[in-house]
Parts: structure tokens; C-alpha cells; sequence
């Protein structure tokens, strides 16, 4: 009978034994999962506070940089703040804000305008070249050079816009430099997991051999691109690629300057006029003046005119071999009327600008395809 208590006794401290090491694995799988969620939930906002304040990032308290002076170049649209030092000086932040109560009036949002500036202050540029409307945010990296910089520009939520720039110059000293490295980074790699895809928007098969040609000709220039526009500035204009394209000429276009001849461009300007009876001709179609350096390339034509208070101007460059003909034309909307005269000498000068932004396309183009 004894024997019974004691082995029904020894059975129910086992079952509570068991029941209390099932509760606490159970707790312990639960207490691991909060904490990996924890920490998961804390990475982003980790990487968010290394972009946002500088205190977090430098570890010290930042402070006005030391004989601080005005931005090299002010920025259209932006408002700069005084900039922050820390490490001695040699880790500095500054801070953009899209000015909202300014209306540039131009055809370039002023995030396409900050981030040509950013681009002209790495060495060598690097990132896309034009700003792509689709972006809500994109970053900037240049380590090439002694001083390091990072670059970022973001939408915020309210829809404004804010831009930010450090600029790191390494300590001699080998400790202390490998322990600002290892800080860099945690920045470095925020800012890239902040860029975007760097074509969003469509780009047609028959259009992606010009985007590089059109990118290179702008030098530096502030640019926007988007599904339906590729917008630009030259001479204080607002330039607007109209089309670009790739498909067979209406008439038989030469590749090589010796095979054109007169009553070739003769019926081709027919061929036009017939096209757009209401345009103005300010260069009837001709063969594309080009500079001596690409010679070896093939005959380029041209012509540009006035339809609907719009200066036009098309390029044509003629394949090789298959008859192909690639087409590029630029737009630009003519100002206010004031008197005929005031118009046409208005509208000849937008053609000068239109026909050099031509012979620029169709110079980079001979250099890297028809050599």
C-alpha cells in the first residue's frame, strides 16, 4: 500500500516536472523570438538615427564647424543650414531644405537641380547622371579621394524634400583613424540601402542607345527624366526631347557624306513641309555641320522650324548598313509674344541654341559608334 503513495507520488511530481521544463522552453522560444524581432525592428531605425543626427554617429556631441563658411555654390531652390563638426573637425554635416516658398519657374524640380550640384562634388562623378521623377530618394558615395563623401536626398513624409551631405577627412593617427572607419561605414551603408533602381521609368528599346549619347553631351547640367520627358537646360532655355526613335526614313538617308546629294535633301524637305504645312523653316533640312574629330563617322542631317510657338529640331543619323535611320528631336517652347520681329529674332536664337545641342549629340554619338 505504501509502495502504491509512493510510486503514485513520485509519478506526479514527474508530470509537474515535465509540465514546468515545457513552460519554460516554451517561455525561453518566445522570449528568443521577441528579442530577434526586437532587434530586427531596431536595425532600421539604428540606420535612420546614423542618417539623422550626427551626435549618434560621431559618438560626440557635434558642434559649429570651426572658421565655418557660406557653401562653395548655393543651391537654386534649397536652403542651406549652418554646417556641424565633430572629430576634431574633421567629419562634417550639412543639411538642404527644399525652399517651398520659392517657384523657380523652370522645367527642372529642385531635387533634379540639388543632385547635379551633388554629382559636380565627387570625384569622379558618379551615380546617374539625370534625376529620375520616380525616385523618392537616392544616394551619393565618393571615396576616391582624401576627404570621403556621402550625399543623400529624400522625400520626407509630408512630401517635402531634405538633402544631406558629410564629408570625412581621415585621422593620421592609424588607431583612431581604423576606429572612424569602422563609423564611416555604418553610414556608407545606410546611405546605400537608401538608393532606388536607377531607371524606374520606361525607357523604349529604341531610345536606350541615345540615353547614354544624351547623358554624356550634358556635361553637367542639371537634368530630369521621366516616362514621358527627357528635360534639360542650355543657354537658359528648358529644352525638352520630344522624340527619340529608331525606324526606316521616309526617303533614303546616305551613311557616308559623299553618297548625299541636293535633290536628296531637296525631297526630303518636301517630304517635311508636306508633314507639318503650318511650320516655320528656320533650317530647312541639310547635312549636319560636325566638327573635324568625328569626320570618320557618317553623314548626320538636320532641320528645325517653328510649329505652334515651338522651336523644333530633328536629327537623323543614318545606319551603316541596314538603312536604319535613329531620330532625336529637341523642343522649346517659344516666350510670349511681344511683336513679330521680337519673335523671329527670339526664334532664331533658340534655333542657334537647339542646332549646337544637336551637333553635340551627334559628335558623341560618331566618337563612340562610328569609329
Amino acid at each position: 500500500m505504501v509502495d502504491r503513495i509512493v510510486s503514485r507520488h513520485a509519478t506526479a511530481e514527474g508530470a509537474a516536472c515535465f509540465m514546468l521544463l515545457g513552460w519554460l522552453l516554451t517561455g525561453s522560444l518566445q522570449l528568443h523570438a521577441a528579442t530577434l524581432e526586437t532587434r530586427a525592428g531596431a536595425v532600421p531605425e539604428a540606420r535612420a538615427s546614423v542618417l539623422n543626427d550626427l551626435a549618434i554617429l560621431a559618438t560626440i556631441r557635434p558642434k559649429k564647424c570651426i572658421e565655418e563658411k557660406a557653401p562653395e555654390l548655393q543651391v537654386r531652390g534649397w536652403r542651406t543650414s549652418t554646417a556641424l563638426c565633430t572629430w576634431q573637425n574633421r567629419l562634417q554635416m550639412r543639411r538642404w531644405e527644399a525652399d517651398q516658398g520659392t517657384d523657380l519657374k523652370v522645367c527642372l524640380s529642385k531635387q533634379a537641380l540639388w543632385w547635379a550640384w551633388a554629382r559636380s562634388r565627387t570625384t569622379p562623378a558618379v551615380g546617374p547622371v539625370a534625376w529620375n521623377d520616380a525616385w523618392s530618394a537616392q544616394s551619393l558615395l565618393d571615396d576616391a579621394g582624401a576627404q570621403k563623401r556621402a550625399a543623400i536626398i529624400e522625400r520626407t513624409a509630408n512630401g517635402s524634400w531634405i538633402a544631406t551631405e558629410w564629408r570625412w577627412t581621415p585621422s593620421p593617427r592609424a588607431a583612431t583613424r581604423k576606429w572612424q572607419e569602422g563609423r564611416w561605414k555604418l553610414l556608407a551603408d545606410a546611405a546605400i540601402e537608401m538608393r532606388q533602381s536607377t531607371r524606374k521609368e520606361p525607357v523604349s528599346h529604341e531610345a536606350a542607345p541615345l540615353l547614354a549619347t544624351w547623358e554624356k553631351n550634358l556635361s553637367g547640367r542639371a537634368a530630369e527624366i521621366s516616362a514621358e520627358n527627357w528635360l534639360w537646360e542650355r543657354d537658359g532655355l528648358c529644352m525638352r526631347m520630344e522624340t527619340v526613335g529608331l525606324s526606316q526614313a521616309q526617303l533614303h538617308l546616305p551613311y557616308s557624306k559623299e553618297d548625299g546629294r541636293l535633290e536628296q535633301r531637296a525631297a526630303m524637305q518636301l517630304r517635311l513641309a508636306r508633314t507639318y504645312p503650318k511650320a516655320t523653316w528656320l533650317i530647312p533640312f541639310r547635312v549636319l555641320p560636325l566638327p573635324d574629330s568625328t569626320v570618320r563617322g557618317g553623314a548626320k542631317y538636320e532641320a528645325i522650324w517653328v510649329e505652334d510657338a515651338t522651336v523644333k529640331g530633328q536629327l537623323w543619323m543614318p545606319g551603316k548598313s541596314d538603312g536604319a535611320v535613329l531620330r532625336a528631336r529637341i523642343a522649346v517652347a517659344l516666350p510670349v509674344k511681344k511683336n513679330s520681329e521680337t519673335d523671329k529674332a527670339t526664334a532664331m536664337n533658340i534655333a542657334g541654341s537647339i542646332d549646337r545641342e544637336l551637333i553635340g549629340l551627334a559628335a558623341i554619338w560618331a566618337f563612340d559608334h562610328e569609329r
